[in-house]
């Protein structure tokens, strides 16, 4: 049964008055949408009673398996509709959400609706406000209460597995999402997150992904998504051709969806084919909804880097920033940090410092503003550690050891109390840089190593230490690595041609 067909039928049952004669057959076709659906997602047990509310709550989470999110949100909203009190649905509606301060109301809501809700959803919603304050320990047994809560269903071991990447181990992540793909074989997003996870975390192993990636596509052979994940296994691979490949048929099977056309742009860009990438950003902007214009347009930015030009992709961010504002529909707050995050890092990295402070300027009082309102005090405290990090690798980037330093420990001060096993890796990224820009090699692998291993940038760091030590064989080996990973960022757009030179 067609998607289209899916919504068709759950909108035919809502509209239905109570004392329509043609009800039993209605919610008839509703039960039958329901069962498929739910066969479809492994839906964790749901309070509701309203067959309304709880099938379109699994076509939401359908929806967000397959990164529709607009989809999701009208399923989620239409679950609502039928039934005000389903925590589900609107924990649902808050992960459909496109910007910071609609995704903490959504989850504040569900919290309120939670104690009458089911064991499961209880403990979904707690994951998630733990989440959101990196109080990942607290997140981590959550999620072994709902596995022990349904230990049959594969999305208890996907909310483990989650918090297990956050907490940077994933070969216990990697182990967790083979359980689930244990309990539910043909349960599809196990698939993607764990070949996701060999191929862009650390250690990766683009090579076992292989069989993930083959079996999303013969579980979902119409769904783009299936060959988005195709072509981001081909892109990790380093087999660009393929990776475009991949990307078109999963435009063919859905034109409507921006994703595939943006995802073809960075492939061109790692090509080099310049015009090819913008024209396909262009055509994915078309495609976008107004929140994601913003997001495709910054990538349309960094082309140039990637072509050796960063200060004309640092002067198209900083346009795109100013032209936010008449932008109507997108999350402009969020938006702006989203760009300035971008520009900063590229500004630091090729040592435009000035360009680097005035985009820090920008984005303080925005990402201040953005959690002003926020449900959790403990948020306005991890925003400061942002802007302490930023403050600090603009610093030691330029050779500025005292704030530098002064930075560091501030950050560490301020994230003191955070139960996150991975929550000083900023400052020591920030102590890295300085020791690289001092030349004291040996200090900067020592601070690089405590970093994060999953960011390119703190990768490509690491081999210029290992480079300035004399570690030759290990230098190339990690410039290759960076060379060779094809998942475009800022850091990405600017490192990648210098490490490929450095990794011959």
């Amino acid at each position: 049964m067609t998607r289209t067909l899916l919504v068709s039928i759950a909108a035919l049952v809502l509209a239905a008055p109570s004392q329509d004669p043609l009800r039993a057959q209605k919610d008839r076709y509703a039960t039958e949408v329901s069962n498929r659906a739910n066969a479809a997602t492994s839906m964790l047990p749901m309070s509701t009673s309203s067959n309304a509310a709880r099938m379109h709550s699994e076509l939401g989470q359908r929806a967000l398996d397959m990164a529709r999110p607009a989809e999701a949100k009208q399923h989620f909203q239409e679950a609502l509709a039928a039934d005000s009190t389903s925590a589900f649905a609107q924990l649902g509606l808050a992960n459909a959400s496109t910007s910071f301060g609609e995704y903490d109301a959504g989850l504040a809501a569900a919290a309120k609706l939670a104690a009458h809700s089911s064991r499961a959803e209880q403990l979904l919603v707690a994951i998630a406000q733990k989440q959101l304050v990196s109080d990942y320990v607290s997140a981590e047994g959550f999620a072994r209460q709902l596995i022990a809560a349904a230990p049959k269903n594969p999305r208890s071991y996907v909310e483990l597995a989650t918090v297990q990447q956050q907490t940077g181990r994933h070969a216990e992540a990697r182990a967790t999402l083979k359980k689930a793909i244990a309990v539910a074989p043909a349960f599809w997003p196990a698939y993607r997150q764990l070949a996701y996870s060999y191929m862009t975390l650390q250690p990766s192993d683009p090579a076992k992904a292989k069989p993930y990636v083959d079996k999303l596509v013969a579980l979902e052979p119409k769904e783009a998504q299936s060959f988005v994940a195709q072509g981001s296994y081909y892109r990790a691979m380093n087999q660009l051709p393929l990776a475009r490949g991949a990307y078109s048929r999963a435009a063919q099977l859905d034109p409507t969806d921006p994703l595939p056309l943006q995802q073809r742009g960075h492939v061109e860009s790692f090509l080099g084919n310049y015009d090819a990438a913008r024209s396909d950003y262009d055509a994915a902007v078309k495609l976008a909804k107004p929140a994601q214009v913003p997001f495709y347009q910054m990538f349309r930015a960094y082309v140039a880097a990637h072509a050796g030009d960063p200060k004309q992709s640092i002067a198209e961010l900083d346009a795109l920033v100013a032209r936010i504002d008449s932008m109507d529909g997108a999350d402009r707050i969020g938006a702006k940090i989203n760009v300035l995050n971008a520009e900063a890092q590229m500004a630091i990295q090729t040592g435009d410092f000035a360009s680097a402070a005035r985009a820090i300027a920008q984005r303080t009082p925005l990402v201040r503003q953005q959690v002003a309102q926020a449900t959790d005090p403990k948020l306005k405290e991890l925003t400061e550690s942002d802007i302490v990090y930023f403050d600090g690798l603009l610093a030691a980037r330029s050779g500025d050891a005292a704030i530098a330093k002064a930075k560091a420990e501030e950050y560490m001060n301020i994230v003191a109390q955070t139960a996150d096993p991975r929550k000083d890796e900023s400052a020591h990224a920030i102590l890295g840089v300085l020791a690289l820009e001092q030349k004291d090699f040996e200090s900067a692998l020592a601070q690089l190593e405590q970093a994060n291993h999953d960011d390119m940038f703190i990768t490509y760091e690491r081999a210029v230490a290992l480079e300035g030590l004399g570690r030759t064989k290990d230098a190339k080996a990690m410039f290759r690595k960076v060379a060779r990973y094809n998942f475009n960022g800022a850091d990405v757009a600017v490192m990648r041609s210098d490490a490929i030179k450095r990794s011959m």
